[in-house]
């Protein structure tokens, strides 16, 4: 299957990487927080996952919390594995029992990608 974007590496000038964060950004930013407006770093609201997306931004890696909303990683792992990304896919989560079932529903369901989890101290995001 033909990936619906080109490699990030063709969509930019420069070795700068690109690193895609999905999330809620509408609780994010209603919680009066900003997003940093850093070169490299993109962020999207997961709803608004789309090829267009990927070809606009043309990550190297995209990340995301283990929940989102009503949507988890496996839900994003299929929707990206739909839209043909076979690039690297992390999780971040701060307190998750076994990464392994996990990372083995992704790699069934989402073969292409390249998904690990992501453990941070737990408490680290707070609520």
């Amino acid at each position: 299957m033909e990936k619906p974007f080109a490699p990030s590496s063709a969509n930019r000038d420069g070795p700068e990487p690109v690193t895609l964060i999905i999330g809620d950004m509408q609780r994010w930013l209603a919680r009066d927080h900003s997003l940093p407006v850093l070169d490299g770093l993109s962020f999207a609201d997961v709803a608004d996952l789309s090829a267009d997306l990927l070809v606009r931004i043309g990550p190297d890696i995209i990340m995301s919390p283990l929940v989102v909303r009503d949507t988890d990683a496996i839900e994003v792992a299929r929707i990206l594995g739909d839209l043909g990304y076979a690039g690297r896919y992390r999780v971040v989560a701060d307190d998750i029992p076994n990464d392994n079932m996990i990372t083995a529903e992704v790699a069934a369901i989402a073969p292409g990608l390249d998904f690990a989890v992501v453990a941070v101290p737990e408490g680290l995001f707070g609520t």
